[in-house]
């Protein structure tokens, strides 16, 4: 026998490893997440956010033949306000497990795919735009392994496959010379439009930056390839759109005549002034997590941190790096400052590599201008030098040992909380479906998961922004529920459900229906009261 031994160069192994080396640890910083979401692949959270189950019925009448329609509603109106990509992907889960809550483990699993997709294309936007290898891990770490990505990702949301279209059409779009690739860059944006309709960021921020680069054809091509996603979703959302003005009907189903209802010259002002302080510190928990409440501290911490943020993405720019996806940054904060609600961590996610990658970016300039100032031979400047370099580094210490606490304590308690809560709601969802008739309409705030549960036809109590604001926000929603059965008769609802754990508990509703004489209690358990409305 001949054995034929094959000899490898070091130079040769050493080129080989190092295309092995990113491929490995981008691997190795998905198995967090992967982890966390096979472990609460019951999805526990599920209906919270209301927009997960919105999506879940939409997949659901997708699946099913009923065409795009919010089935939990008793009017079962077409959905015009979610685009339909993200949905249209959750019904494969309908397709293959046609059960809910079954479903849930094939759904989540599906919608986790598309991190690994994101996490590829943020490093490779990294490497693009001459991060050093420093900075290109640290970026993608910080957001592979942040508490907020491992809490969005371990629920039914739109956001990371919304991302994965975002940078996909960001790479193309800024390597593309020939039409072909620019086409192909617009319809993968328009992909990306009819998952998030905030994706129409990227088309003024597209032809913007190819204006700036002085390739007039390339905005045309790219707006040639995304157009035909934007004005299709338009008209189908238009000619199709429910008749009714009420609250519901536009909340559930209108983005622009809620909007118009909650925001006018009146209190642009004052949406412009909130949105930017949260804004602010949803930035810089990225940084530092916001375990404290809303007041001076968050702003002493998280401001100063968004700034360096900022001030990293100008400082890249100006270098010529990044700027497709910081235009599309500037635009996207552009339209959170005015939107009626208040931005959180999930409305600047999709901007967290850009962010991320800011921060890194402002971080190596303050190193250098500290080093300089400790090499300075006045005494001042390095004590000043000194201390704001110890209190960034206290801050930093901070953030990363806040980050690792959430991870492995904050979001695995809230999941056991929540599932816990939840079996105590689907004991009530069971005796709902036994006893009362199956035209019920019942008011409940996690009327997604009700409906899913149940077939009972339900509706959330929506309180517009401008209203929960004038009525004390928090504080005041017991003095709002005092309302609720006229609210119900309103939206021809029979029954109003009440929690008494989890989130939506609150002790003082509880007490205002239970002397509320226009409410009959008929069923009680230990997850909530359900009232007959007379």
């Amino acid at each position: 026998m001949l054995v034929e031994q094959v000899q490898t160069s070091p130079r040769e192994a050493t080129r080989s490893l190092r295309h092995f080396a990113p491929a490995a640890i981008l691997i190795l910083l998905c198995l967090p997440s992967l982890l966390f979401v096979w472990l609460n692949r019951d999805v526990p959270h599920f209906g919270i956010l209301q927009d997960d189950g919105v999506y879940m019925i939409d997949a659901q009448a997708l699946a099913q033949g009923a065409g795009y329609r919010i089935l939990s509603l008793p009017a079962q109106p077409f959905d015009t306000r979610y685009p339909p990509l993200y949905p249209l992907y959750l019904s494969l889960a309908w397709h293959l497990v046609p059960a809910f809550p079954a479903n849930l483990r094939t759904a989540i699993m599906l919608s986790w795919l598309s991190f690994p997709v994101v996490l590829m294309l943020a490093y490779f936007w990294c490497r693009r735009h001459a991060h050093s290898a420093p900075i290109k891990w640290v970026v993608v770490g910080l957001f592979a392994l942040n508490p907020y990505v491992l809490f969005f990702v371990s629920n039914l949301g739109s956001e990371m496959l919304f991302m994965a279209f975002l940078l996909g059409a960001i790479l193309i779009a800024e390597r593309s010379h020939g039409w072909h690739g620019l086409l192909l860059a617009g319809a993968i944006a328009g992909a990306g439009y009819l998952t998030r309709t905030s994706g129409i960021a990227l088309l003024p921020a597209a032809i913007a930056y190819f204006l700036w680069k002085r390739r007039s054809r390339g905005a045309l091509w790219f707006t040639l390839g995304m157009l035909p996603a934007i004005a299709g979703w338009m008209i189908w959302s238009r000619t199709h759109a429910a008749p009714g003005q009420d609250v519901v009907t536009l909340c559930y189903t209108n983005y622009l005549g809620y909007y118009m209802t909650n925001v006018g010259w009146d209190n642009i002002g004052h949406i412009i002034g909130r949105n930017l302080n949260a804004l602010l510190e949803a930035m810089g928990s990225l940084v530092f997590p916001q375990a404290m409440e809303e007041g001076l501290l968050a702003k002493l911490i998280l401001w100063p941190l968004a700034f360096a943020m900022i001030l990293g993405c100008t400082r890249m720019v100006r270098q010529g790096f990044g700027r497709l996806y910081a235009l599309f940054g500037g635009v996207s904060l552009a339209i959170l400052l005015i939107w009626h609600y208040q931005p959180n961590q999930r409305f600047v996610l999709p901007l967290a590599p850009l962010l991320l990658a800011g921060f890194c970016f402002e971080m190596v300039y303050l190193a250098e201008v500290f080093r300089k100032a400790i090499a300075d031979q006045s005494t001042a400047r390095r004590l000043t030098a000194y201390s704001f370099a110890g209190c960034l580094v206290i801050v930093l210490t901070g953030g990363l040992v806040l980050e690792i606490s959430m991870d492995v304590g904050v979001v695995p308690n809230l999941f056991r909380n929540d599932r816990a809560n939840t079996l105590a709601f689907r004991s009530l969802y069971e005796w709902i479906a036994n006893n009362l008739p199956a035209d019920a309409n019942i008011l409940w705030q996690d009327d997604t998961a009700l409906y899913l549960a149940t077939g009972r036809h339900s509706v959330s109590f929506v309180v517009p922004p401008r209203e929960f604001e004038a009525t004390g926000g928090d504080a005041g929603e017991a003095s709002r529920y005092r309302n609720i059965a006229e609210y119900a008769r309103q939206q021809r609802l029979d029954y109003v459900l009440l929690a008494k754990i989890g989130m939506r508990h609150n002790d003082q509703v509880l007490r205002e229906a239970a002397i509320n004489p226009k409410l009959e209690p008929i069923h009680e358990e230990a997850g909530g009261i359900l009232y007959r409305v007379r």
